[in-house]
């Protein structure tokens, strides 16, 4: 073989083993992918799901009922919610109108809390927290002299002390705290000083994948609510494709995704 031929032969066999090196990625990586893509969708639908059920319960509550318009059932409870935020009295046998529908609803104490609980998203965070604080020289009562600290917040009641002498040292010193909040996975409250507060929509009735709404079926005491997904498949970047099943169901609050 000249070394013509030679040379040809090696630059095909390099682009050969380039391409194979490519083709090896993308079946690596591309389902690796499409599966997280499943897991995103699956998940946020039973949280979902979760929610539906939850505004059902609510209604249930309410109205000693369980409602199979979903959105119907949304309306009445954030509604509820919101006379709460303008009268926290608002409680007991009361009657609502929506939509020129009439409720007769029986409001437990504590509703508001369970609500803000239920649908704000608890979250925990660490935080840096800086602390100033002040040594001070106070009199006893005998007219010794002692040593006292004192945080610099609380430093105005100490200088109007009659038994204040003088300010001796300031220190300041970092310290992390754990604090808990309240994330706004839905639309933001209309009120500030209730901001931390979520209040569900009607977007989460609907599948995130599919955007079909989701199987609300009512029995005597009883409420099912479903994935309208059975089988799913939806092509991906060309030889590969997004499939599922169904994403599970909520009976009477027994999730079947925890069996």
């Amino acid at each position: 073989m000249d070394k013509t031929k030679q040379k040809f032969f090696n630059d095909y066999l390099e682009i050969i083993t380039f391409f194979i090196f490519l083709l090896m990625l993308v079946v690596i990586y591309v389902p690796s992918v499409i599966w997280k893509e499943e897991d995103a969708y699956k998940n946020e639908s039973r949280f979902r799901m979760q929610s539906v059920y939850n505004i059902e319960n609510f209604y249930n509550i309410l109205v000693g009922e369980y409602e199979e318009d979903g959105l119907k059932a949304l309306r009445l409870v954030n509604a509820v919610r919101d006379s709460l935020i303008a009268d926290s009295l608002f409680l007991g046998e009361q009657s609502i109108k929506l939509s020129g529908d009439e409720f007769l609803v029986n409001i437990p104490k504590g509703f508001a809390v369970e609500y803000d609980t239920t649908f704000g998203l608890r979250r925990v965070a660490k935080e840096t927290v800086v602390d100033t604080t002040i040594t001070v020289l106070m009199l006893t009562e005998d007219g010794i002299e002692d040593t006292v600290y004192v945080q610099k917040k609380n430093l105005s009641n100490t200088l109007s002390d009659p038994l204040f002498v003088k300010v001796v040292n300031e220190s300041t010193f970092e310290r992390v705290e754990t604090v808990s909040y309240f994330n706004k996975r839905f639309r933001k409250e209309r009120v500030p000083e209730y901001n931390f507060v979520a209040l569900p929509d009607s977007f989460q009735f609907n599948c995130p994948l599919t955007n079909e709404p989701y199987i609300i079926e009512i029995s005597p005491n009883s409420v099912r609510v479903s994935s309208p997904i059975r089988s799913y498949r939806d092509n991906r970047y060309g030889f590969f494709s997004l499939k599922t099943g169904s994403h599970g169901y909520i009976i009477d609050g027994t999730r079947s995704w925890d069996n």
